[in-house]
């Protein structure tokens, strides 16, 4: 110890390393923020509305059936229990943990999904989706995975 410190020096160990959660955002805090991107594709999922959930997505992912007009549609426009999203929150910039709920006639899903977006001409669009959990559709492969409940 010198004279001009009162104190030992401070240290400290670090037992573990945890991924900070994300905390879910306010609809005010969305304003001006992808998020409202979005909160718009899956407010369109859930009204069967498969153009305007497609419209959002990057142009050149349009064309898979997953992102499709007429796939997007044809899935979540015949839910028994319309896909609503019950929080999103922001991760980064461009990066956004959500969860959702849907029910099929046979399945209930309670799913969470990192979704990617990108800004592109000074728009704001989805670049790609990453299911956490079995809730996922993937049209293309015509395979359903759920919780069942």
């Amino acid at each position: 110890m010198t004279a001009e410190t009162d104190h030992e020096p401070l240290v400290a160990t670090v037992m573990s390393v945890a991924r900070a959660q994300a905390q879910p955002m306010e609809r005010t805090d969305e304003y001006g923020t992808t998020a409202t991107t979005v909160r718009a594709f899956y407010t369109a999922l859930g009204d069967g509305q498969g153009d305007d959930a497609s419209a959002m997505v990057i142009p050149d992912k349009r064309s898979r059936p997953a992102f499709s007009p007429a796939g997007l549609t044809g899935f979540y426009g015949r839910l028994a229990d319309p896909i609503h999203q019950v929080d999103i929150a922001q991760e980064n910039a461009g990066t956004f943990l959500v969860h959702c709920h849907y029910a099929t006639k046979s399945c209930v899903c309670n799913g969470a999904a990192i979704i990617t977006t990108t800004m592109r001409n000074g728009r704001n669009f989805i670049q790609g989706i990453r299911a956490l959990n079995g809730c996922q559709v993937l049209l293309w492969q015509n395979v359903w995975g759920c919780d069942q409940e």
